[in-house]
C-alpha cells in the first residue's frame, strides 16, 4: 500500500523529521481558511511520480490565485490520476537538493540504504550519483554515516543528513515498510535539513500487526467489494462489524488505547437489501464460526435492513443453542453416556457444537425503527444502543 506525499509526512513528523507547515485541502474553498502563511505551493496529492512534469505542483502568492489553481488541480489529470486531496505547503529555499531512500531487497532478504548528491525529479543524475549500503545484521549508526560519506556531502551537511537517516529507519522497522524515500531532502548551507517530499510503500501483510496504519487504506479499493475482512489480532476475542471504515477503525484504535485489541474487522458496503437476504445466513456463520469470538460489536445505519437481518440470525442461533442444550439435558436423563445422542442427533450437529456459545453482541445503530420488537430482545444476548461511548463502555466493562 502506498501512501500519499501528506500522509507520509504524518509518519515522518511522529519520528522527528523535519517537515514543512502544511494543511490538506479536499476543496478549493478550504483555502480561504488556511493556517500558514504565503507564498505557497500547491501539490497534486496522487501516486503516479512526475506530478511536476505534468503541472501538478504550482506556487502561488494569495488566496484568489490559490483558489483558482486548486480548482485547476482537482480537474488535472496525471497519467489517468485525478487528486482528492491537495497539499498546501509554505515554500522553502533550498541551495541543495538530495535523495534519502531504504527499502527491503526480497532478493538479499536485508534492508538497503540509499542516497543520492543529487535529488529531485532528474532520476538520470540521481541514479548516475547513487550509493547504498546493506545492512547485513544490526542497524548502526556507524551505517548510515558510512552512506553519508560515500554521498560526498558538505561537512555541515553530514551530521544533520546521518541523523535523518537514523530515523528514516527507526520508522521503517517500526511499521515493516517496504520503502521509504525523501525526495528531495532540501539542504541549506548552514546545515538545516527539510523533508520536502516523501513516499512510503507499507507491507499489506504487516496491516494486522500495526493499528495504527489502518486509516492510510486505500478506502476504494478496500470497499469495492460487497464485504471485506481484515485480520488484527489473532489472540483477542472481539470482531467488529461495520458499515464505515472510518468509525470500525475509531474504534479499532480507541480499544487499542486501552491495550485492548480487536481479532477481525469486517466493513460492509452493500446497500442492497435483496443482497442480505440472500446471503446473511452465510455472512453471519462465517463470522462466528471462530469459537474465540465472544464479543462482537456492531455499527451500522441499517440503511439496508442489516441489523434487522442479522438479528433474526442472532434469534435462530440463540434458539439452536436452546435446542441443543435441551436435547443434551434429556438424553442424559435417560443414558449417561454420550453414544445415543451421538447416533440420533442430526449430522450437522454431530459435526460441532462451536455456534451453541454465548456470544455479546454490542450493536450501535442510528435506526430508530428496528423490526424486532423490544420485548423479543430482552431475551437475547445483545444490547443496543445509538449511543458510541456507551458501547465502548459496555465492551470495557465485561
Amino acid at each position: 500500500m502506498d501512501l500519499l506525499e501528506y500522509q507520509a509526512k504524518e509518519l515522518f513528523s511522529q519520528v522527528g523529521i523535519p517537515v514543512l507547515p502544511s494543511q490538506s485541502i479536499a476543496d478549493p474553498s478550504e483555502l480561504k481558511n488556511l493556517h500558514i502563511h504565503y507564498p505557497i505551493v500547491l501539490k497534486s496529492q496522487v501516486l503516479v511520480s512526475g506530478r511536476a512534469k505534468f503541472g501538478g505542483v504550482r506556487f502561488v502568492e494569495n488566496t484568489i490565485d490559490a483558489i483558482a489553481v486548486a480548482q485547476s488541480l482537482f480537474n488535472l489529470s496525471i497519467e489517468g490520476e485525478y487528486p482528492k486531496v491537495i497539499l498546501a505547503e509554505s515554500r522553502y529555499d533550498v541551495e541543495n537538493e538530495i535523495f534519502l531512500g531504504i527499502m527491503f531487497d526480497y532478493v538479499l532478504k536485508k534492508p538497503v540504504l540509499m542516497g543520492s548528491s543529487q535529488g529531485g525529479i532528474n532520476v538520470e543524475i540521481l541514479l548516475d550519483n547513487l550509493q547504498t549500503c546493506v545492512i547485513e545484521e544490526e542497524f548502526l549508526p556507524f551505517h548510515a554515516r558510512h552512506l553519508v560519506m560515500k554521498m560526498n556531502l558538505k561537512k555541515k551537511a553530514i551530521a544533520p543528513v546521518t541523523a535523518i537517516i537514523e530515523k528514516m529507519y527507526d520508522l521503517f522497522i517500526q511499521n515493516d515498510l517496504d520503502i521509504i524515500e525523501i525526495n528531495p531532502l532540501g539542504v541549506k548551507n548552514n546545515g538545516e535539513v527539510m523533508a520536502l517530499d516523501g513516499k512510503i510503500r507499507i507491507n499489506d501483510d504487516s496491516l494486522n500487526r500495526h493499528p495504527n496504519l489502518l486509516k492510510y487504506l486505500n478506502k476504494d479499493q478496500f470497499l469495492s467489494t460487497v464485504y471485506s475482512c481484515l485480520e488484527i489480532n489473532n489472540k483477542s476475542d472481539i470482531v467488529i462489524i461495520s458499515d464505515s471504515i472510518d468509525e470500525a477503525i475509531f474504534i479499532l484504535n480507541h480499544l487499542e488505547g486501552k491495550n485492548i485489541f480487536t481479532q477481525k474487522l469486517y466493513v460492509l458496503t452493500h446497500k442492497n437489501q435483496q443482497f442480505w437476504t440472500s446471503n446473511i445466513n452465510q455472512v453471519f456463520r462465517q463470522i462466528i464460526e471462530n469459537t474465540s469470538v465472544k464479543k462482537i460489536i456492531i455499527t451500522h445505519s441499517n440503511q439496508d435492513n442489516f441489523v434487522d437481518a442479522l438479528i433474526e440470525e442472532i434469534k435462530k442461533s440463540h434458539q439452536e443453542e436452546i435446542n441443543y442444550k435441551e436435547l443434551i439435558s434429556q438424553d442424559r436423563e435417560e443414558r449417561p453416556t454420550g453414544t445415543r445422542l451421538w447416533n440420533e442427533t442430526p449430522k450437522s450437529k454431530q459435526k460441532t457444537n462451536n455456534l451453541y456459545r454465548c456470544i455479546q453482541w454490542s450493536i450501535r445503530t442510528f435506526s430508530p425503527h428496528l423490526l424486532s420488537e423490544q420485548e423479543s430482545l430482552n431475551l437475547l444476548p445483545i444490547k443496543i444502543d445509538n449511543n458510541l461511548d456507551k458501547i465502548l463502555q459496555i465492551i470495557l466493562k465485561d
